[in-house]
């Protein structure tokens, strides 16, 4: 594997390794990290395992496991309004510390990870990836 399809699977698991190293203060992976930080942006309405399912393109299976974990290590908690199927999922007040803490290092981050690029070189570079996920999203790569 050469070019650009080398450099994609480089960057993902030297983020995916950085990132799940600082978690690991939290007893949080970055998949875990991802859902929080997902619930704590959507405040405008409830979420659902549905919801975080798609948002994140997985199974529901998967995300069950992952809000399993949050919920025992007291993140998350699910609504349990009477006569619901779909559990609203919230962030408990030891969520919101975490995400609160956690959301001051994001800063940094971006300053490492983009360190060398003018902002013109990083809108150019969102335009493409985003063009890029477009392009697997279509029809043309899932029927390969």
């Amino acid at each position: 594997m050469d070019g650009p399809k080398c450099y994609f699977k480089k960057i993902h698991n030297q983020l995916e390794a950085g990132f799940n190293k600082v978690y690991k203060r939290y007893g949080l992976t970055s998949t875990q990290l991802d859902i929080l930080m997902y619930l704590s942006k959507k405040t405008d309405r409830e979420i659902t395992l549905t919801d975080i399912a798609a948002h994140f393109e997985v199974k529901h299976t998967s995300v069950i496991h992952v809000l399993k974990l949050l919920e025992q290590k007291g993140f998350i908690c699910k609504n349990t309004v009477q006569g619901t199927r779909a559990k609203p999922i919230l962030l408990t007040d030891n969520g919101k510390r975490l995400i609160s803490e956690v959301s001051q290092k994001s800063p940094l981050v971006d300053k490492i990870m983009f360190a060398g690029l003018t902002e013109a070189d990083e809108q150019l570079l969102e335009k493409m990836l985003c063009q890029i996920y477009k392009n697997l999203e279509s029809n043309a790569f899932k029927n390969l």
